[in-house]
């Protein structure tokens, strides 16, 4: 009875400070496709830090904490598990039956990558229904932003800009932000939310009047959904596809490649429609690098969608945020279920003959 007070309230505070109080209300923010790098933060062989990355991170730490957190301790063959063990034990079981309805007695090899892919990509997803996330993190001056930007052109091309050229594009830039947003120094962490008749982030608590469009300053967050990333979900996609092929080397030996490439001379003369067989196989081949970009391209894209939907509903009507909420949840636990369920299939396709009853070892 109590939890249920306390997601009520927190529904409740979540609609008053979105939709009644103006200085929380939130903002539009700047919605871009890749990562942002941390402004002023560059590592030796890392390079710069991005949100999405550390964010990843975040979400590899979590899943190693429950891991840890739902080992199993030591107990008597009659003590009843409970709690946070009991929950854990039977996500892990369901999910173990579900794939080996697919797998068959194969499961053993490939539940180990589906229910990774699972935990990894649903717990990345619903990181984005965080509060915080996307909305707390570091001024960055837009201006010394297109700077730099120009420089690495300029470098792409082969051209090194000098001091003077790269001040003048500063001025040039700051000269169009009529109505600039200037942050103190000492404030270098800022919150994306406006007050009365802002719209230009938390402007109002400087007490600054700005347009957004005129800005000279943006707001970096420390974090951010990995899946928004197109570098996450490739990665991801790679892996999955490079274990495809894995488990068909190991089940189907060097004959797995007839799968692909195949010229079936002497079947030709008894069936003559087998000489389409090297045309197909081209096909699948070009079906295996097609699925890498399906993997990436799909979870980016609906877990995208799905960050721009808040963002949109959040500035338009925050109440509604309530409903979308619950619809990104799931929208994120469906993804997560898809990727991995799909890595499995094809695993345990890879690992299938496909000459009929051949066999092959």
């Amino acid at each position: 009875m109590k939890k249920r007070y306390v997601i009520l309230g927190a529904i409740l505070l979540m609609i008053i400070l979105g939709s009644v109080i103006a200085v929380t209300k939130p903002v539009l923010p700047v919605i871009q496709l890749p990562g942002e790098k941390y402004p002023g933060i560059t590592l030796p062989v890392l390079g710069g830090l991005t949100n999405t990355f550390v964010a990843t991170v975040l979400t590899y730490i979590i899943i190693v904490v429950l891991v840890l957190r739902a080992n199993a301790r030591s107990r008597t063959a009659d003590e009843v598990p409970t709690g946070f063990y009991n929950f854990f034990e039977m996500i892990i079981e369901g999910a173990y039956n579900f794939a080996r309805g697919i797998a068959g007695e194969k499961v053993r090899d490939f539940f180990p990558y589906f229910m990774t892919f699972l935990l990894l990509i649903l717990l990345a997803n619903w990181l984005e229904l965080v509060p915080g996330v996307d909305s707390i993190g570091i001024w960055e001056n837009l201006p010394h932003l297109r700077a730099l930007e120009a420089e690495e052109e300029a470098l792409a091309e082969g051209r090194e800009l000098s001091e003077d050229e790269v001040h003048a594009i500063e001025a040039e830039f700051d000269a169009q932000n009529i109505g600039d947003l200037r942050v103190p120094e000492g404030s270098p962490v800022g919150l994306l939310i406006r007050a009365d008749g802002n719209t230009a982030g938390n402007s109002g608590l400087l007490g600054l009047e700005a347009d957004p469009e005129k800005a000279d300053w943006t707001l970096v967050p420390f974090l951010r959904a990995p899946a928004t990333d197109l570098n996450f979900t490739l990665a991801l996609a790679l892996v999955s596809m490079f274990m495809v092929q894995y488990f068909g080397f190991k089940y189907l030996g060097i004959g797995y490649l007839s799968k692909f490439f195949t010229l079936p001379i002497s079947a030709i003369a008894k069936n003559p429609i087998r000489a389409l067989d090297p045309a197909v196989g081209l096909l699948e081949f070009i079906s295996e690098i097609s699925k890498i970009l399906s993997f990436s391209f799909r979870l980016l894209g609906n877990i995208f969608a799905g960050q721009v939907l808040l963002f949109v509903m959040a500035f338009l009507l925050p109440v509604a945020n309530v409903a979308f909420f619950a619809l990104e949840f799931f929208v994120g636990l469906i993804q997560a279920i898809v990727f991995a369920m799909l890595s499995l299939v094809f695993m345990a396709g890879a690992a299938q003959s496909h000459h009929g009853d051949e066999e092959h070892h």
